[in-house]
């Protein structure tokens, strides 16, 4: 018998979807066929993840018995582990015991261009009917025999999808918070199990709850189970995330003339301000102008655009220049190249990608034209007729927005 908190499909509809679930309730769709999201890419992502002294939140994180570890690096994946499943052995055999483990890679899409692809390529049809997500959507590894999520039962500000690569997951959910003390989370939830319903999926399988349920994952059966979440931002969005963004794809600004670093704090302020707060001062005042901001916010939206709402994306490939005789075309039209003046210039973007044209004139819009509109352009023709072709053509075969075709 059926639940009826939620829905079971074995086809997705976007149209249906967007009518009937999407900010509604949850849904899950059965045997979809092969992952919307490969697990040999998800792996090699996963790879690449590793943690950086200067990021503010923590990328990966390893969960070992209830213990999350400081020293990483000898229990994430590695060109060693030819799957999942090869990594997962390798994982208890170093535990030396039977263990419950968790590895969780926060920005997945980031990592790997594959897994990048998957995203817009599964969620192009959702972006059309409700738009590209203003802040971008975010992609999560889950992977592991725990038996439930690290941080316990909790509501995101994200309405969520998740795609199951490798065995049995189950998702447990609340309508509404099922405890009334003052607390975000709850990692001990026995006595709120009456309250709550399961979902449990398979490979193949995807599920989609909104931003407004509290949730946690379990692990269902004895094998380890891998999956990949994308939430996309519904509730509570701050303004500090736009900035953020923005402030990463403002242009270089020019120092204050002197700088800072010889400047003392106690030095005697005079008429004014202590010297190195002056230069602070100043330097804030350079990276706040106003049409600084304004090229920040057009690159923004031009990453979001173009990289059908993940960002930021994953690095640009290392492309040699094309050659004269080399035909060049875009790669997928449902993703296009967009540009915008700017100050003198223009702001192209593609794939995620963002890069500044000085004094483009009318030539920039005629060959981006020419590739929206699925023409193959000569390399050779293009520099010919206007001399910045050539960077911007390798810039857009680095990008992946273009293909080399005969």
């Amino acid at each position: 018998m059926s639940d009826p908190r939620y829905a079971e499909e074995t086809a997705l509809d976007w149209d249906r979807f967007v009518r009937t679930w999407w900010d509604r309730g949850p849904v899950v769709f059965r045997g979809l066929g092969e992952p919307a999201y490969p697990p040999d890419a998800v792996l090699r992502a996963v790879a690449r993840a590793r943690p950086t002294p200067e990021e503010r939140e923590q990328r990966v994180r390893f969960v070992l018995d209830g213990r999350q570890l400081t020293q990483l690096q000898p229990w994430l994946p590695g060109p060693g582990d030819a799957d999942f499943d090869a990594y997962a052995r390798r994982v208890r055999q170093r535990a030396g015991a039977p263990c419950d483990y968790a590895l969780i890679v926060n920005t997945l899409h980031r990592h790997g261009y594959g897994v990048w692809d998957a995203g817009r390529r599964f969620f192009h049809g959702l972006w059309e009917r409700v738009g590209v997500p203003g802040s971008g959507a975010i992609s999560t590894l889950f992977h592991g025999n725990y038996e439930r999520t690290p941080v316990g039962v909790h509501k995101d500000r994200f309405a969520t999808f998740l795609f199951v690569l490798q065995g049995r997951k189950r998702m447990r959910f609340w309508s509404q918070r099922p405890w009334t003390e003052a607390v975000a989370t709850r990692v001990d939830y026995a006595q709120y199990l009456d309250a709550s319903f399961a979902i449990d999926m398979a490979p193949g399988d995807v599920l989609y709850w909104p931003s407004d349920y509290y949730h946690v994952g379990e692990t269902a059966g004895d094998g380890h189970a891998t999956s990949v979440n994308v939430g996309i931002p519904r509730h509570e969005h701050r303004l500090a995330y736009d900035l953020d963004g923005m402030m990463s794809l403002l242009p270089p600004a020019t120092a204050p003339d002197g700088g800072s670093a010889a400047a003392s704090m106690f030095a005697a302020p005079g008429d004014g301000l202590p010297p190195a707060m002056a230069a602070a001062l100043d330097d804030v005042r350079s990276q706040l102008r106003a049409d600084r901001l304004r090229s920040g916010m057009l690159a923004l939206h031009l990453q979001l655009l173009t990289g059908a709402g993940f960002a930021p994306p994953p690095p640009l490939a290392s492309t040699p220049m094309p050659a004269d005789g080399d035909g060049l075309r875009l790669r997928d039209a449902r993703f296009p190249i967009a540009w915008v003046r700017d100050d003198g210039g223009a702001l192209c973007g593609a794939c995620g990608h963002v890069r500044r044209v000085e004094d483009p004139g009318d030539a920039l819009a005629g060959l981006l034209r020419r590739l929206n509109a699925g023409d193959t352009v000569a390399a050779g023709e293009a520099r010919d007729a206007w001399p910045q072709a050539g960077p911007l053509l390798q810039w857009l075969l680095s990008a992946r927005a273009l293909t080399v075709v005969p």
